[in-house]
């Protein structure tokens, strides 16, 4: 029996009113380490699905440079986390609980009211996906060209706008709480985890007529990203989009 592969391509862009860019990832060992950089980051590769593999997005939230803090807490400390393959069997509930905990220590160290950031995680663990996601980035999986949320977001919506409910960084006394759920995969399943700068500029139905195609994943990741910029582009954009071969 042949064992599946997972393709990947990520992209990560400021966008076009942004100054800096608060998104950051974990994938395949990449993280955005430069956080002064405001250039387009993307690269592509292919990993075995028995080897368990963790993908993520990471959006900052706080201001000021605070949500690029916060969004490369959670990266690095991601990065470290996996590196550690005892810890790789249904993992994600102690790796965000982890993420959390460091992003409120930096949040007290610099005598802050709140600094966050959303998580939006996929882990491949042999023929299953785990996913967790804390706030308003995503997990889409499309199967069979439908395209379907599987992630849950954390919003509330008042007069001042939305506001994130649930995020790495929850203050003292609050509970994370994120949304986990496991399921299968089977080849050429996709999935897309990406930040709000794509979800705010494109409907789920634009987002499925861009990726629901055979081309590289570097090509598609990138015209999804181009879209979401040229419907206006006011958030930083990140995707990272995933399919399943043998």
């Amino acid at each position: 029996m042949r064992k599946f592969k997972a393709e990947y391509a990520c992209l990560s862009s400021v966008g076009k009113i942004r100054r800096n860019n608060e998104d950051n990832f974990y994938c395949d060992g990449h993280i955005r380490d430069d956080l002064m950089s405001t250039e387009d980051i993307a690269f592509s590769g292919i990993v075995s699905a028995d080897t368990n593999e963790l993908f993520a997005v990471f959006d900052g939230m706080g201001g000021e440079a605070c949500g690029e803090v916060a969004s490369f807490i959670a990266a690095s400390n991601s990065e470290l986390f996996a590196r550690d393959r005892e810890k790789f069997e249904e993992y994600l509930y102690e790796l965000a609980e982890l993420l959390n905990e460091k992003v409120r220590e930096e949040t007290e160290a610099r005598s802050l009211v709140i600094m966050g950031t959303t998580a939006a995680m996929l882990q491949i663990s042999g023929s299953d996906v785990y996913i967790l996601n804390a706030g308003d980035s995503r997990v889409y999986k499309l199967s069979r060209h439908e395209l379907r949320m599987i992630s849950q977001d954390h919003i509330a919506y008042g007069s001042g706008g939305k506001a994130i409910t649930k995020f790495i960084g929850m203050p003292e006394g609050h509970q994370l709480n994120p949304y986990i759920a496991r399921g299968k995969y089977k080849a050429g399943d996709m999935f897309l985890l990406c930040s709000d700068g794509v979800t705010d500029m494109l409907t789920d139905d634009e987002i499925c007529s861009i990726i629901d195609n055979k081309r590289e994943l570097s090509v598609l990741v990138r015209e999804l990203v181009d879209a979401a910029l040229e419907k206006g582009g006011v958030d930083n954009t990140t995707a990272i989009l995933l399919r399943f071969t043998k």
